[in-house]
């Protein structure tokens, strides 16, 4: 017969045997559910595959999502929702991966269109491999002459009747079509006022140039002309044509800056004149101009342009015309518009009744601009 001792030892001893084994299985269990920690390698961050949005990595490896906006002058102007519109050094970009097609151009003023991949030291453009060294713009959209063409106008007006009957209206307008070969430019300013039924003011003034790259920044203007109506500067009308070469100093998406110049003809038709004089003068001159434009904020620009005309004293002798102005966004369509103008002729011709225009002549200008 055994000893009940014996059995409650055994017993016992088995329980103590199972009892680690019961522990040491748990223990295992609950340590495999514990989160593991895995050290990740930055390099090792990539953009996901997103038909929706643009992605870009620094050099940092930071990733951004949004909407790649263009590149100009080495600058990537690049919108986030979270941060904003974005320039980033192209440089600083490691990796860019547009959703949807953009157009590409290249030093050599050629340009082709299809979505871009720029990834570990390579680039493509719908799976065909270019130098990332040769992009000089980046321009959202296909080629489209839609995306070539952006527009403005400004207009102002300023209606009086009581004591006084007074009709006052001005206008600035300009069109620019840009590719990366090409720039072509319109630009109309106009003013007219009528006080009690006699007109006092009434001034129009049409530029245009083509011009035609031959480098990321040097240009040949083949064409530039200018017709210029105002009877009381005594111009009927004054007709004006040359051709010449130019040279951006500044061009990226913010600000832009440009000298021009070369020689031309003119044609002068004057309003009125002495009897026994030419009603109309032909001159050779010699013009320059120079444009600035940049965005002092996200809702401020500032432009002004400065245009000389050295011409011979019948036809008016030096003559320019500056301009300067703000536009503050209002709407993503409508701005408020403030411009200076300053015409000046050195050598104005004398009217039919002896007198002589000014030689100066100021407009300020408030209006309402739309951008089309």
């Amino acid at each position: 017969m055994k000893s009940p001792f014996n059995t409650i030892t055994f017993c016992i001893s088995a329980a103590g045997l199972c009892l680690p084994l019961i522990f040491s299985t748990s223990a295992l269990a609950t340590s495999s559910l514990k989160p593991q920690m895995v050290q990740l390698n930055p390099g090792d961050l990539s953009p996901p595959v997103d038909a929706d949005f643009d992605w870009i990595q620094l050099s940092s490896n930071e990733l951004l999502k949004g909407e790649v906006k263009n590149l100009y002058d080495d600058k990537l102007e690049f919108e986030s929702d979270e941060l904003n519109t974005l320039y980033i050094d192209w440089d600083d970009i490691k990796v860019l991966q547009s959703h949807s097609v953009v157009s590409v151009g290249f030093t050599d003023l050629t340009t082709r269109t299809g979505k871009l991949l720029i990834k570990e030291g390579k680039t493509f453009i719908d799976d065909v491999e270019f130098d990332r060294t040769q992009i000089m713009t980046i321009i959202a959209g296909e080629q489209t002459e839609a995306n070539y063409w952006s527009s403005k106008i400004s207009l102002g007006a300023n209606l009086r009747s009581g004591n006084t009957d007074q009709v006052d209206y001005s206008a600035i307008a300009n069109a620019l079509r840009r590719t990366t070969e090409s720039r072509y430019n319109l630009d109309y300013i106009g003013n007219y006022s009528k006080t009690d039924g006699n007109n006092t003011i009434n001034n129009h003034r049409i530029n245009t140039n083509f011009d035609w790259y031959l480098s990321k920044q040097f240009y040949l203007r083949p064409i530039f002309a200018e017709i210029y109506i105002d009877p009381f500067l005594n111009y009927e009308y004054k007709a004006t044509v040359g051709f010449g070469i130019g040279y951006d100093i500044i061009d990226s998406s913010k600000t832009n800056w440009s000298v021009s110049g070369g020689p031309a003809y003119t044609y002068t038709k004057f309003d009125d004149v002495l009897e026994g004089q030419s009603e109309s003068e032909t001159s050779a001159a010699l013009v320059i101009e120079t444009v600035f434009d940049t965005e002092i904020t996200a809702d401020i620009d500032f432009n002004t342009l400065y245009r000389v005309n050295y011409g011979s004293d019948a036809s008016g002798g030096y003559t320019h015309h500056a301009l300067a102005g703000f536009s503050i966004e209002l709407t993503d369509m409508f701005d408020l518009d403030l411009s200076l103008v300053w015409d000046h002729i050195n050598q104005p011709q004398q009217n039919a009744d002896m007198s002589f225009p000014k030689q100066n002549d100021y407009q300020f200008i408030i209006g309402f601009g739309i951008d089309i």
